[in-house]
């Protein structure tokens, strides 16, 4: 049976991207040992960042770095017009670990997918691929500050992976694949100084300020959902025993199972630090001293796909069981303007504690190497089906569409 010249097309598409990662692995391979050996945090990945964006313009992207004015982010990009599939990389490291986290191998992931998608374009009806070199996902938040700066605007679908231990799997139903919207909140007291023995009646407690605020919070604990989380730190206490604290502060975490939760959360946090003020006389300063990462919707369509292709590629992973979200990422803020996924995948045969040591042995491992080229296929090839079928395409944005809607109430 001879097949119709749209199989045939979507055929030698996917082998041209399968082919394509073949042919560049070897050199992906030593892209990921070279960011792996020379680890840096965030905003500081300079050579991961610039090694990336050399090897995506060896290979015909057309290259623009350091976009939203964060000078190790990148976007490169391949094809002309819509739809846009995009692929997120990360290289930043964790202080005094190194690639406890393994994105070293986020990395590649990323870039073999873009050049096997980039391989296939001739074989596909139109489209584009576009990499992007996200940094600082560790600490502040590089793709918060991409997404507010517009960066992802244009783009139909975003895909990515996150490696993981034995019991890693791929996001294909609800409740996985998830992550807590999160917001980090700095209070600080400003009271009055005076002698904690001769003349305390003259002085205005900051730390007991502070110190209320913890003990509001703790009674918020009863009256909040199973999601929240509220977690902080006092950064200053004071200066001596002997003297009324004149001023006192701590940071906080504030995360709830959507963006909107954690909205209000944040709010009845600032209500208790307002009410601690009235408390002791004490001037309160509340800010927020980075952005906050919106809660995960990972697209179960786009899943699903990519859960195939896994399988087809050789790396069969269980199916996702529903979990609550635990973490938080700035994935999130990605998600809410693009149908995204983020899938998961093993890169040893055990489990361990994250960001550990045991993660940066098994992020240049062979097992590690070798599951990030599969995952690498099985993205390109996902991306594939995004501009071969435009049905596909329309339910992801249907399902995007009616999710992210949900989740704003």
């Amino acid at each position: 049976m001879s097949l119709s010249p749209e199989t045939a097309s979507a055929l030698s598409a996917r082998r041209a991207a399968v082919a394509a990662i073949d042919a560049a692995a070897t050199d992906l391979v030593a892209l990921s040992a070279f960011v792996h050996d020379h680890p840096e945090v965030a905003m500081e990945e300079r050579r991961a960042s610039a090694a990336a964006a050399d090897f995506l313009a060896d290979r015909g992207f057309a290259v623009e770095r350091g976009v939203a004015n964060l000078p190790t982010a990148f976007a490169a990009d391949v094809g002309s017009g819509a739809p846009r599939v995009a692929y997120l990389a990360e290289y930043d490291a964790l202080p005094g670990l190194g690639h406890g986290c393994g994105h070293n191998l986020i990395c590649i992931a990323a870039l073999g997918a873009g050049v096997g998608l980039a391989a296939a374009l001739p074989e596909l009806p139109g489209g584009s691929v576009t990499v992007f070199g996200t940094p600082a996902e560790e600490a502040i938040g590089g793709k918060v500050l991409m997404a507010d700066a517009g960066i992802f605007a244009g783009i139909d679908a975003a895909l990515g992976a996150h490696p993981g231990t034995a019991e890693a799997v791929c996001p294909t139903v609800p409740g996985s694949g998830q992550a807590l919207a999160c917001q980090a909140v700095r209070i600080a007291f400003h009271g009055q100084a005076a002698h904690a023995a001769a003349d305390p009646y003259n002085g205005i407690n900051a730390l007991n300020a502070l110190i209320e605020t913890f003990n509001g919070i703790n009674a918020l604990r009863q009256h909040v959902t199973t999601d929240a989380r509220i977690h902080g730190v006092i950064t200053h206490g004071g200066e001596a025993p002997n003297v009324v604290p004149a001023y006192a502060a701590g940071d906080f975490l504030i995360r709830a199972a959507t963006r909107a939760g954690m909205e209000r959360l944040v709010e009845r946090v600032r209500g208790v630090a307002e009410g601690a003020a009235l408390m002791t006389g004490a001037r309160l300063e509340i800010g927020l001293p980075e952005p906050a990462n919106a809660d995960m919707v990972t697209n179960r369509i786009l899943a699903a796909r990519i859960k195939r292709n896994l399988d087809e590629v050789g790396l069969r992973l269980p199916e996702a069981k529903a979990a609550p979200a635990l973490g938080s990422t700035d994935w999130g803020n990605v998600s809410y303007l693009v149908p995204s996924v983020e899938t998961g995948f093993p890169i040893m045969d055990g489990v361990c504690t994250w960001h550990s040591h045991e993660v940066v042995e098994a992020a240049a491992s062979p097992l590690g190497y070798g599951n990030t080229l599969l995952v690498a296929k099985a993205l390109a090839l996902t991306g594939v089906e995004l501009l071969a079928e435009p049905t596909l395409l329309r339910a992801v944005k249907g399902e995007f569409a009616r999710e992210t809607a949900a989740r704003s109430r």
